[in-house]
């Protein structure tokens, strides 16, 4: 059996559709590729959907790779086995409009539908891309006819938008926990309530989220990023798994209460 006891203390140029009726039909202004600006909204995404992953434990999930539309880039740098740096940087116009552009025209992204929306139980796991510019949300996905390598080099492309990455390192987000069966292959992580001023007995019987700001959210973050996804949390010897979910950032998290 692996453990860890400890307790957690506070602890583009060319491009894009000219109107949503037409999304095929490019145009030769550049400035003309718009997004919304919101900071919530998904300007371009890479991510993997599918799959019978538990829908709990999904709320763990950051896609590869997200533009925002504040021109914040959101990727995850996998440095081993259970080992991810989850990295972010804030961009130019210019930077996001020339990646758009190469979308469109490089890689033909409008071309690709997406086709794996037919029903099936489990859901394929499937290559998944979004691209939402100029009021149009083009989602295409690995069943429409891709290469085998274009999610890898539009993915690869993504990471590499960035000149000056930096490390996320939330001090904000919602935490939620559930009762599971103990799991003696799975790493513990012991949790004092008294310690960390949250009881995750409580906060599983009420089945909500719980919004946290401190160290107690730094310190779970570093926990789930290099961990396994079967990390478990002890408390008073029963077991819980926890999800912590950063709004803009984590793939299903709700917004920020407001302030």
């Amino acid at each position: 059996m692996r453990t860890r006891w400890f307790t957690l203390l506070w602890i583009v140029p060319l491009l894009l559709a000219a109107c949503a009726a037409a999304p095929s039909q490019p145009v030769t202004d550049g400035a003309a590729i718009q997004w919304d600006r919101s900071a919530a909204t998904v300007v371009f995404r890479a991510d993997v959907t599918g799959g019978a992953q538990d829908p709990f434990a999904a709320r763990n999930d950051i896609p590869p790779c997200t533009l925002y539309g504040d021109n914040r880039v959101v990727w995850t740098n996998d440095l081993g086995q259970y080992n991810t740096q989850v990295l972010e940087d804030r961009l130019t116009d210019d930077q996001i409009r020339t990646y758009v552009n190469y979308l469109a025209l490089n890689e033909q992204l409008y071309s690709f539908k997406a086709r794996a929306e037919l029903p099936s139980n489990p859901s394929p796991v499937v290559e998944r891309l979004t691209l939402f510019v100029n009021g149009v949300n083009h989602v295409t996905d690995a069943f429409s006819g891709w290469d085998t390598q274009v999610y890898l080099r539009i993915l690869d492309n993504c990471r590499k938008i960035s000149m000056r990455p930096v490390l996320v390192v939330p001090a904000a987000a919602y935490l939620s926990a559930q009762v599971e069966d103990y799991d003696p292959m799975a790493i513990s992580i012991y949790w004092d309530s008294a310690a960390n001023g949250l009881s995750l007995a409580e906060l599983a019987v009420s089945g909500e989220r719980k919004w946290l700001t401190g160290q107690t959210v730094t310190a779970i973050w570093n926990v789930l990023r290099g961990s396994p996804p079967s990390v478990q949390f002890t408390e008073n010897e029963i077991t819980y798994a926890v999800a912590l979910e950063v709004p803009n950032l984590t793939a299903q998290s709700p917004a920020a209460p407001a302030s």
